[in-house]
């Protein structure tokens, strides 16, 4: 077996990418040479693949701590109880087949925007610099009613803008009377700003995520099934929280 040259030597990094070299080929191969000895110090690629493997095999998949913590129950002082997403009637709920619809296209959106952020010269040439203050209630609020939500506004967007961002508008449905859904335009907004949304998600935008879900299903759960625009009206809720569960994996907010 031949290896490549590595012009700077550092250990750590010649024995990391030999070990990505050798897994490949492994992989390739789909088995080691039934001549390979193990030794404790290997000599060659071969050699070092097999004690790799070895000692592999020492390691559980997945390791816990088994440590009793119960002893330390007396001392805790502050208990938090998660808030439970607020039930809709069935009549109100979507089928898995139409959630599984909305994620299919979500994705499409997502995988649109992630081709156009990897490659600055398909970005539009008017492109808007959005200048608001960060903790501006009122400065977000102008904001989305004064522009639409375009590639022009959104691409680009800084993570904590966008976190903050689903804030705000997240506020803004607090705003909803019972009985009433979300407005068209700051439907828009939401979901421009969910398409947006890095990955891997952060712990604090999961905590955000997780209350834009729960927002939506408490005006659901207000919405009267009786109403002949019951439908139309929780459409747009069902979608965010439908997003949030099974797009983002927050699997327990799920219809």
């Amino acid at each position: 077996m031949r290896f490549f040259h590595i012009l700077i030597f550092d250990p750590n990094i010649f024995y990391w990418q030999l070990y990505q070299f050798l897994i490949l080929t492994f992989e390739i191969t789909n088995g080691i040479c039934p001549e390979v000895q193990l030794k404790e110090v290997p000599t060659t690629g071969e050699e070092y693949l097999l004690k790799v493997i070895k000692e592999r095999q020492n390691y559980s998949t997945i390791t816990k701590c088994n440590k009793d913590y119960s002893k330390f129950s007396k001392n805790q002082s502050c208990f938090i109880e998660e808030t439970k997403p607020a039930k809709a009637p069935d009549k109100l709920k979507p089928t898995i087949e139409w959630q599984n619809i909305q994620v299919a296209d979500f994705s499409d959106v997502r995988m649109y925007l992630s081709r156009i952020q990897t490659k600055k010269t398909l970005w539009p040439s008017d492109l808007k610099k959005i200048s608001v203050e960060h903790d501006s209630l009122n400065g977000w609020k102008q904001f989305f009613n004064t522009n639409e939500p375009t590639l022009t506004c959104v691409l680009g967007l800084k993570h904590t803008l966008l976190d903050r961002g689903l804030e705000i508008l997240t506020e803004i449905l607090e705003e909803v009377k019972p009985g009433f859904t979300v407005d068209y335009k700051t439907g828009q907004w939401i979901y421009a700003f969910l398409a947006c949304t890095r990955q891997p998600l952060l712990s604090d935008t999961i905590s955000i995520l997780r209350n834009l879900a729960r927002k939506c299903a408490e005006i659901r759960s207000c919405i009267n099934p009786e109403e002949e625009d019951a439908p139309f009206a929780v459409t747009p809720l069902n979608i965010f929280i439908c997003l949030v569960a099974r797009y983002f994996r927050q699997y327990d907010l799920a219809d």
